[in-house]
């Protein structure tokens, strides 16, 4: 167990750092506060940009618009799901990197039992993004749109690190979750 601690350690130093800080300043909840089942800010952000980005993209007439409109309809679904069941259970890890551990944290382990029945669906889905995104990235570059490109890319790492480290993560909260909080009473 103490391989699980510091590894939730590890991956929430990355994934939660600079919303620690925050977490710990400005937003505190209690531990026990199931409020705490949300997505951190950070990870937030970033699916909203990469939203967005794509949102103007699929504006764009031709075959850029049509490969971005194509890309959305692989990524809208995945992005939902994640956020349903995949980025929440991560809000738990700065109070779980403290040493916080209550019962009413077991309220995650529906969300983690979900994921780790569903990565090996969602990681299928990143196959399809990716040919997805292959194509969009063709057109971006046929249409000279170097923003695009620099998108085509950012995506492709945003899948990569959810695969290597917030799947695992939260899977991992889970399971630190149901060997360390006890059954509510």
């Amino acid at each position: 167990m103490n391989k699980i601690i510091l590894l939730l350690c590890v991956l929430g130093a990355g994934i939660a750092g600079a919303a620690f800080a925050q977490t710990a300043h400005s937003q505190h909840h209690p531990a026990g506060n199931v409020s705490m089942l949300k997505t951190p800010q950070s990870i937030a952000a970033e699916h909203r940009e990469l939203h967005e980005a794509l949102e103007r993209a699929s504006k764009e007439s031709g075959p850029l618009g049509a490969a971005a409109r194509e890309l959305e309809a692989a990524l809208a679904p995945h992005f939902r799901r994640e956020e349903e069941i995949a980025t929440p259970p991560l809000g738990l890890l700065p109070a779980l990197a403290s040493g916080e551990v209550t019962p009413a944290m077991r309220s995650v382990l529906p969300l983690t039992q979900a994921l780790e029945r569903e990565v090996p669906r969602m990681l299928k889905e990143h196959q399809v993004v990716r040919a997805a995104a292959g194509k969009f990235r063709n057109a971006a570059e046929a249409a000279g749109r170097s923003d695009y490109v620099r998108f085509s890319d950012t995506l492709a790492a945003h899948a990569r690190q959810e695969e290597e480290i917030l799947y695992p993560a939260a899977v991992l909260v889970g399971r630190y979750v149901a060997a360390k909080a006890a059954p509510s009473k």
